[in-house]
């Protein structure tokens, strides 16, 4: 057999997750603020997150599918032909999202691919929400108060979930590295976050 049984399932599997984020991709073509139609876009990730931690049997073809969109995004901003109703120019955002869950889907799978996932959905639900309710208070992208607190208060539900009181801690470090202005929160999230478990594991 060219494909393993399980290698099959695990692509039919990613091939119907896919549908459902080139999907909500093109749907979100009808709305035109381009920050809430990239959280829209993240939260569509959410099932495919889901079967990385508990359906998919190797890593393979949820770190295939991060590498391919990783690339489909960042070849618009390397033309100057960015898909306008959610890429921002210079903004390169989107492509670190999908980078970091390609690495974070290789880098975690056999130490604690659960761990792994739940960084993941910090980014795709607790980032998404909170930029979706500070869009309601910020004309412009920016950080503020209100988001910054929903974001701390989704991640620690989802944290306490999945590690009890050690999700907590990792919302916290997520909502710190999300809050800071200097590097773009798809990379400091899932860096701090997963530094932050690391840490807990040694103690």
């Amino acid at each position: 057999m060219l494909l393993s049984a399980a290698l099959l399932a695990d692509l039919i599997l990613g091939l119907g997750l896919f549908a459902v984020i080139i999907l909500t991709v093109y749907v979100t073509k009808r709305f035109k603020n381009a920050w809430v139609n990239r959280k829209i876009i993240h939260l569509s990730t959410v099932p495919a997150v889901i079967a990385y931690m508990y359906f998919f049997k190797e890593p393979y073809v949820f770190f295939s599918f991060s590498i391919f969109f990783t690339v489909m995004l960042i070849l618009p901003h390397l033309r100057g032909s960015e898909l306008r109703w959610f890429q921002i120019k210079d903004n390169y955002g989107e492509v670190f999202y999908c980078i970091s869950f390609a690495i974070l889907s290789m880098a975690m799978w056999n130490l604690d691919r659960v761990f792994a996932g739940l960084v993941m959905l910090f980014m795709a639900v607790g980032d998404s929400v909170t930029g979706l309710i500070r869009s309601r208070f910020l004309k412009r992208r920016g950080k503020h108060w209100t988001g910054t607190v929903v974001m701390f208060l989704v991640c620690s539900l989802i944290g306490f979930y999945f590690l009890s009181y050690d999700g907590i801690l990792l919302a916290l470090a997520a909502t710190l590295a999300e809050g800071q202005p200097w590097l773009d929160d798809n990379l400091s999230v899932p860096l701090i976050t997963t530094l932050m478990g690391l840490f807990l594991r040694l103690y």
